[in-house]
């Protein structure tokens, strides 16, 4: 019998096409793993759990998004487990931060404030909130948008606040700085304020953390609010001064409702700042409120706690 004759090419495409085939099965072994194993941990996991269980396996916002928009299981996720994504939704990572970010948000009550007695920033303007429900309403959860809410709840209180509007990716575009240099940007615009202001003694970075839902969260008499942590910077000379003003506003806190705090924590050595602008005035705070799957209801419920706190703290230590 005469030997078939199979040439290199033939050859070639056949190992091919087993590699593909290989390949595929692989694929498809991984996906049906995956949608039986949320299946079964649904029942015991809460969304959030799960969401996060994704990010530690190497997955962005965008790729979830993307991931949960290509696969059968974003039925399981949406309809199951309660998870809107709006199809719509952009989200973005700054180059050293977890969670959403979203675009620069406009004053949306430009007036001006004559002898202001407390000034509100955010080193880090467009650290954003969950999304999750807002499609119809035209808002962007961003800690700036808190800060704004919490100007307004001051200033029904006859204090006087202003917020820091200048877009900090301005600042650091004209002095070429990259993300890392936030807190000299915020620094920049701290002292423009104090030269153009000098009746203001109060100084509040409003920031937003990176933890679960369950972390950032408390509950009481049936509303929901957004847990706040204390970061006080010790590598400057009169640092104590600034944690005697988190502590008794912490306490403050915890006396309206006793788990809003997660704590008032020093920070210092390799790594952090250490100095958060906070050696500007001894009544320099950066709050860290909320994370990033609070919405921005459960976040102004808390901006009303803090700014009853504030008033009470002015009225007992007059200037």
């Amino acid at each position: 019998m005469r030997k078939k004759f199979i040439g290199k090419r033939t050859k070639e495409k056949r190992i091919g096409r087993k590699i593909l085939c290989f390949l595929g099965l692989v694929l498809f072994s991984f996906f049906i793993t995956f949608h039986v194993s949320v299946k079964n941990m649904k029942e015991n996991m809460t969304k959030e759990e799960i969401i996060d269980l994704l990010f530690q396996n190497g997955m962005g916002n965008n790729e979830l998004l993307d991931f949960l928009k290509m696969n059968p299981t974003e039925f399981l996720f949406s309809t199951s487990m309660g998870i809107h994504l709006p199809k719509s939704e952009t989200i973005f990572l700054e180059s050293d931060e977890e969670g959403p970010n979203y675009e620069y948000v406009p004053d949306p009550s430009p007036t001006p404030v004559h002898e202001p007695l407390i000034y509100i920033y955010n080193t880090h303007q467009t650290e954003g909130y969950s999304k999750v429900g807002m499609s119809e309403y035209d808002i962007i959860p961003t800690v700036l948008f808190a800060s704004y809410y919490l100007r307004e709840r001051l200033n029904d209180y006859s204090l006087k606040t202003i917020v820091e509007t200048t877009e900090m990716s301005e600042i650091l575009r004209i002095n070429q700085w990259n993300y890392s240099h936030s807190y000299e940007a915020s620094r920049y615009l701290m002292l423009d304020a104090k030269e153009k202001n000098p009746s203001l003694k109060y100084f509040i970075d409003i920031h937003r953390d990176s933890i679960s839902y369950e972390a950032s969260t408390t509950e009481y008499l049936g509303k929901k609010y957004a847990k706040v942590l204390f970061v006080i910077g010790k590598e400057h000379q009169n640092y104590e001064q600034n944690l005697t003003f988190a502590n008794q506003i912490n306490e403050k806190m915890k006396q309206k409702i006793s788990t809003i705090s997660r704590g008032v924590i020093g920070k210092e050595g390799k790594g952090v700042n250490g100095i958060y602008n906070q050696d500007i005035s001894p009544y320099t705070i950066l709050i860290e409120t909320g994370g990033q799957y609070n919405n921005i209801a459960e976040v102004t419920n808390t901006m009303e706690i803090l700014a009853s706190v504030l008033k009470e703290y002015v009225e007992e230590n007059p200037e």
